[in-house]
C-alpha cells in the first residue's frame, strides 16, 4: 500500500480538503490540467490509476515556481534557508526582499532555463506563505 501523497506546505486558498470531492466528480481524466496550481493539492490527492495521463500545473507566480523547483532540485539547501523561529521583523524582511526580486526578469529567468531556481529564495517565500497564514 502506497501513502497519499500531500501539498508540503500550506497554500492560501489551497484545496486540499476539496480535492476527494472534487476527483469524486471529475473520475479518472486522462487529462487534468490545474491553472493556479498553488500547493498542487488537488493532483498530489489523485486517487491512484492505471494507464497513461497528461497532468499539468500552471501557476502565474514566479516565486511559487521557484519554490516547487528549488524543493525538487535542491531540497536540503531549502530546508536549511527555512530553518528557524518565526519572528515578525524577519517575516518583514523576507517579505520586502522577495517584493524588491519580484518582476518580469524573474518569469524570464524561470523560462530561460527549466532547472533555473534559488532555494534561499524558495525557503523564504515558504516563510512568507507559511506566516501570512
Amino acid at each position: 500500500m502506497t501513502t497519499p501523497l500531500t501539498a508540503p506546505f500550506p497554500y492560501f486558498g489551497g484545496k486540499r480538503r476539496g480535492a476527494p470531492i472534487i476527483w469524486d466528480a471529475l473520475g479518472d481524466v486522462g487529462g487534468y490540467v490545474e491553472p493556479f496550481c498553488g500547493s498542487a493539492a488537488v493532483l498530489l490527492a489523485r486517487p491512484p490509476v492505471t494507464g497513461r495521463r497528461v497532468e499539468t500545473l500552471n501557476d502565474a507566480d514566479g516565486w511559487l515556481v521557484n519554490a516547487w523547483r528549488a524543493i525538487r532540485l535542491d531540497p536540503a539547501a531549502v530546508a536549511a534557508h527555512a530553518i528557524g523561529p518565526v519572528a515578525e521583523i524577519d517575516y518583514h524582511a523576507r517579505l520586502a526582499w522577495l517584493q524588491e526580486r519580484r518582476g518580469d526578469d524573474l518569469v524570464s529567468w524561470l523560462e530561460g532555463d527549466p532547472e533555473a531556481h534559488d532555494p534561499k529564495a524558495a525557503a523564504w517565500w515558504l516563510y512568507v506563505a507559511a506566516c501570512g497564514i
